[in-house]
């Protein structure tokens, strides 16, 4: 609704740099936290359920994240996402 700022807009005034460099390292801090996650899945398998969680939660990110939305604050954007994976057909 423009009454609260982004995860964008926040990034963008706290570093002082546009939306595509906010876009770019949000877009790397996913990369390489995602990384990280799956290291520690193939190292620690004791810590399988616990790593799992984290991993479930990971993947979010993508979804509130990916093609350079932020569906976090705005749940427009998020509705997308719902909608194109359980109510709209993928053609064959």
């Amino acid at each position: 609704r423009g009454d609260v700022a982004s995860t964008v807009e926040c990034y963008m005034n706290e570093n002082k740099v546009t939306s595509e460099d906010a876009f770019t390292k949000i877009d790397s801090m996913i990369e390489d936290e995602w990384r990280t996650i799956n290291q520690a899945l193939c190292e620690q398998r004791d810590l399988l359920p616990a790593v799992q969680q984290v991993l479930n939660l990971s993947i979010c990110a993508t979804f509130f994240y990916g093609k350079r939305k932020d569906a976090y604050t705005f749940s427009a954007h998020l509705q997308e996402t719902v909608e194109s994976l359980f109510v709209k057909p993928v053609p064959i």
